[in-house]
C-alpha cells in the first residue's frame, strides 16, 4: 500500500498551466500568445519544485520520522510517475498544437528539461532527507539485541526494531539477499567489498552494503566484550544522496 506523500509532488506540473495553449490562435499571434503561457508554466514548476525542497527539509529538521514510508513512496514511486505523467501531457500538447503552429515548437524543450530536472531534485532530496532520518531514527529510537551475538572478530547483532523497518523499505527478496549479505560482516577481516564506513562525522553509525543500491545502518553498541555493531536499519542507501 502507498503511503501518503508529506508534500504535493503532483503539483510540480499541472497541464492546466498550459490550457490557454489549447485554443486556435492566428498563426501571426500564435507565438507572441504562447510564449507567456510557457514562461508562466516554467515559473510554477520552479516554484513548486523550491516549495517541494523546503517541505522535504522541514521534515529532516523537525525530525519526522514518520515521514521515512512516505518519503519512500514519493522517491519510488509518486515523483518517478508524476515527472513522467508531466512530460507525457507536454507532448501531447504539442502533438495537438504545436505541430499545427511548428513555429511554437522552440518554446517546449526548455519546459521539458525545467520539469525533468524540478522532478529530479524532488527525488534527490526526498531520497536524502529519508536516509538521513533514518539515521536520526536509529539514534533516537535505538533497539535492543534480537538474538545472540553473531560474527567472530567482528560481532554484530540484529536490533529487535529490524524486521520491521526492513518490511518497510524493501521487498521479500531484497531482505533475503541482504541477510546473505550481511553474514559476511562476521569475517575477519571485514571483506573491502562490504564497504563499511561511517555514516556521517559521527562514530556512532556505520554503513556497509546490503545488496544492489540498499545499504545497512549499524550502530556502534557495546558490552563486556566490548564493542559491536547493531544492525538498525535497511534500505535504499546514501550512495545515491548523501
Amino acid at each position: 500500500m502507498r503511503a501518503s506523500v508529506p508534500f504535493a509532488y503532483s503539483a510540480l506540473f499541472t497541464a492546466e498551466w498550459l490550457a490557454a495553449l489549447a485554443d486556435e490562435a492566428p498563426r501571426a499571434e500564435a507565438f507572441d500568445r504562447a510564449r507567456p503561457v510557457v514562461e508562466d508554466a516554467v515559473a510554477r514548476v520552479d516554484a513548486a519544485g523550491a516549495d517541494a525542497l523546503a517541505r522535504i527539509d522541514g521534515l529532516v529538521s523537525g525530525a519526522a520520522l514518520g515521514a521515512i514510508p512516505a518519503l519512500l513512496a514519493a522517491e519510488t514511486v509518486g515523483l518517478p510517475e508524476a515527472a513522467a505523467a508531466a512530460e507525457r501531457a507536454i507532448h501531447e500538447l504539442m502533438s495537438r498544437v504545436a505541430y499545427k503552429r511548428r513555429e511554437l515548437m522552440p518554446l517546449f524543450p526548455p519546459l521539458i528539461e525545467r520539469v525533468a530536472a524540478v522532478h529530479a531534485a524532488a527525488i534527490l532530496a526526498s531520497g536524502s532527507a529519508r536516509w538521513r532520518l533514518m539515521a536520526a531514527r536509529a539514534r533516537l529510537q535505538p533497539g535492543r539485541p534480537s538474538s545472540p551475538m553473531q560474527g567472530a572478530g567482528t560481532r554484530y547483532v540484529k536490533s529487535d526494531r529490524f524486521d520491521a523497518r526492513a518490511a518497510e523499505s524493501l521487498p521479500a527478496i531484497d531482505r533475503t539477499r541482504a541477510d546473505r549479505i550481511l553474514k559476511r560482516l562476521g569475517e575477519v577481516p571485514v571483506p573491502d567489498e562490504l564497504e563499511l564506513r561511517p555514516f556521517d562525522d559521527g562514530d556512532d553509525l556505520w554503513t556497509i552494503k546490503a545488496g544492489g543500491a540498499n545499504r545497512f545502518i549499524l550502530r556502534v553498541g557495546c558490552d563486556r566484550r566490548g564493542p559491536f555493531y547493531m544492525i538498525e536499519d535497511i534500505g535504499p542507501g546514501a550512495g545515491r544522496h548523501s
